[in-house]
């Protein structure tokens, strides 16, 4: 078997919606990261890091445009329970 192929239609379907080559919420919290350090801060170096943490996000959506999604279902579902040291594992035991 030479592979399998994929149709242009459908991976256009599938991928989130992109600006700049990052998606929609990389773009919305690299804004608000660098506007609420201006805020904090009243200086512009905030706006300089603009394009730095937007190029290792390009980077990071070109391999896998889903990443920041991953991430925040990750960490929505996957948490560590106070008892995973005493279980060796996440275990939702009461007693």
């Amino acid at each position: 078997m030479a592979g399998l192929g994929t149709d242009p239609l459908f991976l256009g379907l599938t991928r989130p919606a992109m600006i700049f080559g990052v998606t929609f919420p990389f773009a919305v919290l690299n804004g608000f990261m660098c506007l609420t350090y201006f805020i904090l801060s009243s200086d512009f170096k905030g706006f300089l890091a603009l394009p730095f943490v937007h190029g290792i996000a390009y980077m990071i959506c070109a391999k896998e445009p889903l990443a920041l999604d991953l991430i925040m279902t990750k960490g929505s579902k996957c948490t560590k329970c106070r008892n995973k040291s005493f279980y060796g594992a996440n275990s939702y035991d009461v007693y």
